[in-house]
């Protein structure tokens, strides 16, 4: 089996240095490595990979270089048949690795995975997931990922990066301290004193009537868990666009913070300000900016995003 290594030399985990990786790598002169730049993009490092049989793609990134590389296959189609995808998680944030990447970010993890590819294809390690696909702009090409946030969820994402971030609090610390923090927060001086400011979101789901509410926050996922292993989605008929909107301002959000991040056991017993389903297509008019996994897009004011999850991708999960 080929495999190729695509790494970012920049992120949170490789710039504290690469060596004990590149041991692994000279030691197996037959795996094709390339390292992402900024100034040719993604396409030519996966061109070449894909012009090499490259049939197992491991990215040696965080969520911001997967979804790079998402968007790439599936939008470019490079490769004739969609490789396997393995990601070593050594991002500042690695959620998208937390629910279908490596169990590890180490050389170890990148010799047991070797190991594996040793013994034979991979398959028992496998999961399949959805992807993501967000048409937001005619002119653009549409982001794959795995994880979508609209509303208050851009400015919790700046809350991290900006104060927790750069006090050295990352990884799934920083995600905790977040949550934490903004719920202390809220209760004692309110959510326009954290930046969290109502956001009018239109929204269809699957064809069907157009609703237009006040939201604080808005999600749409793809993974089966998310920061700090929650399930914050319900009801979704199997359907693969798990998606989940909180109203501003939300009854009792302490109280029930703990079912909406979990999953409540019988979905009625939430507020009505607690809403989550299934979709196979999202429309969604928006009135700021949105991320895909930690990426910021600013939506065409004149149409809506679209968001469907067609695609798929196999994972080894190791």
């Amino acid at each position: 089996m080929r495999i190729g290594l695509f790494s970012n030399p920049k992120s949170e985990g490789n710039r504290r240095g690469m060596a004990a990786l590149e041991a692994v790598l000279a030691n197996h002169p037959e795996i094709l490595h390339r390292r992402f730049r900024p100034e040719e993009g993604f396409a030519p490092p996966l061109a070449a990979m894909a012009e090499a049989g490259v049939e197992l793609l491991v990215v040696n990134s965080g969520d911001g270089t997967v979804h790079g590389v998402l968007t790439e296959l599936l939008a470019s189609r490079p490769f004739a048949d969609l490789p396997m995808v393995a990601i070593l998680p050594r991002g500042t944030a690695n959620m998208t690795a937390a629910d279908c990447g490596l169990r590890g970010k180490d050389a170890a993890t990148l010799e047991r995975l070797l190991e594996a590819c040793r013994n034979g294809r991979p398959d028992a390690h496998l999961v399949t997931r959805h992807i993501l696909k967000v048409d937001y702009a005619d002119d653009r090409v549409a982001p794959r990922g795995m994880f979508m946030g609209a509303a208050g969820i851009v400015d919790v994402i700046r809350h991290v990066t900006g104060k927790l971030h750069t006090r050295g609090i990352k990884g799934e610390w920083s995600h905790a301290a977040a949550i934490v923090g903004l719920l202390a927060g809220t209760a004692l001086k309110g959510y326009e004193a954290l930046g969290l400011r109502p956001h009018d979101v239109g929204i269809r789901v699957d064809g069907g009537e157009r609703q237009d509410e006040r939201l604080l926050i808005m999600i749409a996922t793809t993974l089966d868990r998310l920061v700090l292993k929650s399930r914050p989605f319900w009801a979704t008929g199997g359907k693969p666009v798990r998606h989940t909107r909180i109203v501003h301002p939300p009854e009792r959000l302490i109280r029930s913070a703990r079912r909406v991040l979990y999953g409540p056991d019988a979905p009625r017993s939430l507020p009505e300000d607690y809403r989550s389903g299934g979709a196979e297509r999202l429309e969604l008019w928006l009135d700021a900016p949105f991320t895909i996994d930690g990426e910021f897009f600013t939506p065409s004011r004149d149409r809506p995003v679209v968001v469907t999850a067609d695609e798929t991708l196999r994972f080894v999960r190791l």
